[in-house]
């Protein structure tokens, strides 16, 4: 996904803060034949399916933390692929649903160290390039999500998502000048490599910077990173941003 088409993807996302309106435009912009989203409720050990798209995913129903492909990510904290869904024996598709035979990603939704989501994506197959993009779409959802709650919009939030809501802005240090320089190429999808290749700098240097702007905004990748990044006004000329 380009950088301009995620801009636009995440003004869309931001410009209807109901619940189900925030999660069919996620799934609208994955430009995946169907998917779903499911909120998490950790203490509860169960998720909801909270909107769905070109299939019928049991909207609405309840189910065990462990079961299906939400249950997977959800247990591995990372994307997941699986190749032919209908051979996942907990999933919650209709046998006679065509998308059965293709593959699913499932991609967790973080927010401050809690996946309160999983987004479930069905399509013919997935490249490494298809999930990043996935990913990076995914988690700029998250603050839309929590949001919904915050701002007293009607939905059925699970209480994780509530907790998390109620919870102040977190305001980390200020970003140097060096790390900002190397959030805007994160931001544009540089790799380590391009990075200190552009800034005249060694892999090893862009990591340790790349690491401290990862530490600041409180997140744990750089994915994550990048979106809280945007939602604090810290990438280009901010005033959030220090020299040194």
């Amino acid at each position: 996904m380009a950088r301009g088409e995620l801009a636009d993807a995440v003004a869309d996302i931001y410009g209807d803060l109901r619940l189900e309106a925030v999660l069919r435009s996620l799934l609208r912009h994955t430009g995946a034949a169907a998917g779903s989203v499911s909120l998490i409720d950790a203490g509860a050990g169960l998720y909801t399916k909270a909107a769905e798209y070109g299939a019928f995913c049991r909207l609405g129903d309840t189910f065990p933390l462990d079961e299906g492909a939400t249950g997977r990510a959800y247990a591995r904290r990372r994307p997941v692929v699986i190749p032919e869904y209908g051979q996942l024996r907990s999933g919650h598709l209709v046998s006679a649903d065509r998308v059965r035979r293709g593959s699913a990603a499932a991609v967790p939704i973080w927010w401050r160290g809690e996946v309160i989501a999983v987004c479930v994506v069905f399509a013919p197959s997935f490249t490494t390039r298809d999930v990043d993009d996935l990913e990076t779409l995914t988690q700029a959802a998250a603050a839309a999500i929590v949001r919904t709650a915050r701002f007293g919009r009607p939905s059925p939030a699970p209480p994780v998502t509530a907790r998390f809501a109620e919870l102040p802005p977190v305001k980390p240090p200020p970003l140097t000048a060096r790390e900002a320089g190397v959030l805007e190429l994160m931001r544009q999808g540089l790799t380590y490599r391009e990075i200190a290749s552009r800034l005249g700098l060694s892999p090893k240097t862009v990591e340790k910077h790349v690491g401290a702007v990862i530490r600041k905004t409180g997140t744990r990748n750089r994915t994550a990173a990048v979106v809280t990044a945007l939602e604090s006004g810290w990438v280009g000329d901010s005033p959030h941003t220090a020299s040194g």
